[in-house]
């Protein structure tokens, strides 16, 4: 007892001086190129009081091809819908073996096995695909604000949370989230408090949450993870001036139209996503109530309404999912949504891009999926282009995990 005491004083003080003095924010990693810890600026408004951005996620394999040219994209839309911002969800390098964008150009071949690596031994590709997505796949943005989630692909190749922290941390600590965790240990109550530059993360700007969860690997989400989310929540549902959430994340959340490779795969991730599921519809409905809406990568197509599942009727979220910025496709067979608005779209055909989101004055918004094309500027290298618009896919069906999961206490 003495020792649970002994703890709650020591997270009251620490939470009171959270609440009063603004920590030291971390130095920026030398390596990172300085336009990437530009300012933030406020979003502009496009036509009708409306504003955007932009988000997609899965930019392995061939996104040193595919990123410049959503880039590109998204920095050349018209004046009246200009995008504040892009949002990646995680999966930026294959790290399990080089990734065919940074040896195609050298060596010829996309093998997944050496020799066809040439100059690129595993050693070297491990040490430096942080770097190469850097340079090749953030810095096209210039100073257009750019969040950067984690994925499982991040913690592949032995490396760990605290390495993606360090190295991505400009983008962890830009203004948006640092000021934002300032107000959160401010707060009345304090929220609890994470550290600076954390994997899991959320910005309020022009009514609208912004919540970023780490659902990479078969750890997530934990009791901490859970506990800041609820706070956040609590508060979002508290604060008159935000009318919309809008929840990214690697991995799509239990019960979606993408099951077999989503937070379903194990015991952890289906209670705690559900979890999760049930909190965001519960803050979409009652007296309170919040526009809410969830985005995730993890699965390489475009997909729509992912939420609207035979375990979710009654309780359906609107949701999507975009896993379309260079990472293998998936080729279903079928069209992707019932009137196959890209004809052979993931059907049968390679297909990159990102979705283009409107926010509305009221709140609500409105999707766009914005292809980019092998034509699409910059064009690139001629035989990295060929693979990744002709070869990057494999047919791949949905097959639902056969889970028995006892859900309890989260851990």
């Amino acid at each position: 007892m003495k020792s649970l005491l002994r703890l709650g004083i020591v997270a009251f003080f620490a939470l009171t001086q959270a609440a009063t003095a603004q920590p030291a924010r971390p130095s920026i990693d030398p390596h990172v190129p300085g336009a990437a810890a530009a300012k933030i600026t406020p979003p502009q408004g496009g036509t009708g009081g409306s504003w955007y951005f932009a988000v997609s996620g899965d930019s392995r394999d061939c996104g040193n091809l595919i990123m410049p040219k959503i880039a590109a994209s998204v920095k050349s839309l018209p004046a009246q819908t200009p995008a504040s911002f892009y949002w990646h969800l995680g999966d930026f390098r294959q790290l399990q073996y080089p990734d065919c964008d940074m040896v195609l150009p050298t060596t010829g071949s996309c093998s997944k096995f050496p020799p066809a690596w040439g100059n690129f031994p595993l050693s070297y590709y491990l040490n430096n695909a942080w770097d190469d997505f850097i340079q090749n796949q953030v810095k096209p943005f210039g100073a257009l604000p750019v969040f950067l989630g984690i994925g499982n692909h991040e913690l592949y190749g032995h490396h760990t949370r605290e390495q993606f922290r360090y190295k991505f941390q400009p983008w962890l600590t830009q203004d948006w989230i640092y000021n934002q965790q300032i107000a959160d240990a401010r707060s009345k109550p304090p929220f609890f408090a994470p550290d600076i530059g954390m994997t899991y993360f959320h910005f309020i700007k022009n009514g609208v949450d912004f919540i970023y969860l780490d659902n990479a690997g078969n750890t997530q989400f934990d009791a901490a993870q859970l506990l800041w989310f609820g706070q956040v929540l609590a508060a979002a549902m508290q604060d008159p001036t935000v009318n919309t959430i809008i929840v990214g994340m690697h991995a799509a959340l239990p019960n979606s139209i993408s099951s077999g490779h989503a937070m379903d795969d194990y015991c952890q991730g289906f209670c705690s996503g559900k979890h999760v599921y049930d909190a965001l519809f519960n803050a979409s409905i009652g007296p309170n109530k919040k526009n809410v809406y969830v985005l995730a990568s993890h699965s390489h197509l475009f997909q729509e309404n992912v939420y609207n599942t035979p375990q979710n009727q009654g309780q359906v979220l609107p949701g999507w999912i975009v896993g379309t910025a260079g990472a293998s496709q998936y080729l279903t067979g079928e069209p992707v949504s019932p009137t196959d608005q890209f004809k052979d779209c993931w059907k049968t055909k390679i297909c990159y891009g990102y979705l283009l989101v409107e926010v509305r004055p009221d709140g609500t918004i409105n999707p766009q999926y914005k292809l980019v094309t092998a034509d699409s500027p910059p064009r690139g290298h001629a035989g990295l282009s060929d693979y990744c618009f002709t070869k990057n896919g494999a047919v791949t069906k949905n097959k639902p995990p056969n889970l028995n999961c006892a859900c309890g206490e989260i851990k």
